[in-house]
């Protein structure tokens, strides 16, 4: 799980609307995290094992950080339920077994906030939420998913 912002390399191309929704309760998303939509309309990290509601579907790569755990020691706007705005595109995203050209077009599920994998249900675990495709692989190797 990330523990701090990050930047993404990212494939400029055209991708649908993004909004702004609230962070649930207790969650904390950094920039540059996948982040999912909840049943009740929150965010959370892809991933994480105690959502607000169950999560149906991945809202995209976070805009901006945002922690509503209660913890927090950061007193803006960056704290507390806030729209966290989420974009969707072509991004490197890490994966937990590096795919090759083989794989590509298959869909892309998140592992947790920083990590895909192309499978579903990993052995013993529970169904991990679709993020996207593996859009390919460029000359150097780097996989790209592409997050709709």
């Amino acid at each position: 799980m990330l523990t701090d912002d990050r930047a993404l390399d990212r494939i400029p191309c055209g991708h649908g609307p993004g909004f702004g929704l609230p962070l649930g309760a207790g969650m904390k998303l950094y920039r540059g995290s996948i982040a999912a939509v909840c049943q009740d309309g929150t965010l959370a990290q892809a991933g994480t094992a105690a959502p607000p509601s169950p999560i149906v579907a991945c809202a995209g790569i976070a805009r901006q950080g945002q922690d509503n755990t209660g913890t927090s020691s950061v007193y803006s706007d960056q704290s507390g339920a806030g729209n966290v705005w989420c974009e969707r595109g072509t991004w490197a995203l890490p994966f937990d077994v590096a795919p090759t050209w083989a794989d590509a077009e298959k869909p892309v599920y998140a592992v947790d906030d920083e990590t895909v994998s192309l499978t579903q249900t990993p052995e013993g675990g529970a169904a991990r939420i679709q993020v996207g495709i593996l859009a390919g692989l460029d000359a150097a190797g780097v996989p790209w998913t592409y997050l709709a």
